[in-house]
């Protein structure tokens, strides 16, 4: 997992920080002939912090939504963004799940330089599935996952990036999101009426109530089940439709760090 995480952290930290460095004023168009783009350097990271991120959140239990380690977690991830000098706040909603009963949305929302118009947004789910029901060993199917991989990964990473976010340009801010109940999907022994929206609660909430109004990113980064063993990452058809441009930058970067292994 930490060659994974290693992998990850060093793509999207390259990926923001070019765009940051390469940010330019309005009015340089008029006022410079100068076209060249600034170097940037990228701040160092520690893969071991990163992993140790992922261990502590596992090591609450499952981050299923409104149990004590969910608790617990929330409490972990909010002091930790502060502490790498996030504003934080969390983002309190319902939501209906799969079986029609409500649940408490808890998205944690991390701001750096809010001030910033040019803004770049990152997420993460935080929430663990409450049912192993794509596990090998059926009688674990209706328990609680851990959630190292399908949840911590991601959150682990972005909080290594947070850790090293202590200087952006004035112009520029970045938003860190970890989105709850995001894995409360229908699982398939339930055999009753199903809410068909009911995977992504907590980012179907943010989008329909985004934290600020009128709430506008350059582009964003989504981290989901980036830990495992030998992983590749294949360009996602709706990305490479909406976003090609922002594709092709972090499959470039990744490939001439020499990750073409992994980025395919």
């Amino acid at each position: 997992m930490k060659r994974i995480n290693l992998t990850i952290i060093a793509v999207v930290a390259t990926t923001i920080f070019t765009f940051c460095g390469r940010r330019t004023d309005g009015n340089d168009e008029k006022t410079t002939n100068k076209n060249e783009p600034s170097v940037v350097a990228v701040p160092v990271f520690n893969q071991d912090s990163a992993y140790n991120f992922v261990k502590t959140q596992v090591d609450f239990g499952p981050r299923v939504p409104n149990s004590k380690a969910h608790e617990n977690c929330l409490e972990y991830l909010s002091d930790k963004l502060g502490k790498f000098g996030a504003e934080v706040s969390i983002q309190k909603g319902t939501g209906t799940l799969y079986d029609g009963q409500k649940i408490d949305i808890k998205n944690i929302i991390g701001t750096f330089n809010p001030s910033a118009e040019h803004r770049i947004l990152l997420v993460a789910h935080w929430d663990s599935r409450p049912f192993a029901d794509q596990d090998t060993e059926q009688s674990k199917h209706k328990t609680p996952i851990l959630g190292a991989n399908d949840g911590a990964s991601g959150v682990g990473i972005l909080l290594e990036v947070a850790r090293n976010l202590t200087t952006l340009p004035e112009n520029t801010g970045i938003d860190i999101i970890f989105f709850d109940v995001e894995d409360y999907g229908a699982p398939y022994f339930y055999k009753g009426d199903k809410n068909e929206n009911s995977w992504c609660i907590g980012s179907q909430y943010w989008s329909k109530n985004p934290h600020k109004a009128d709430y506008r990113a350059e582009y964003g980064i989504l981290l989901d089940m980036v830990g495992a063993s030998g992983a590749k990452f294949y360009k996602e058809q709706y990305s490479v439709r909406y976003a090609d441009n922002i594709v092709e930058k972090v499959w470039s970067k990744a490939i001439n760090a020499g990750f073409d292994g992994y980025f395919v």
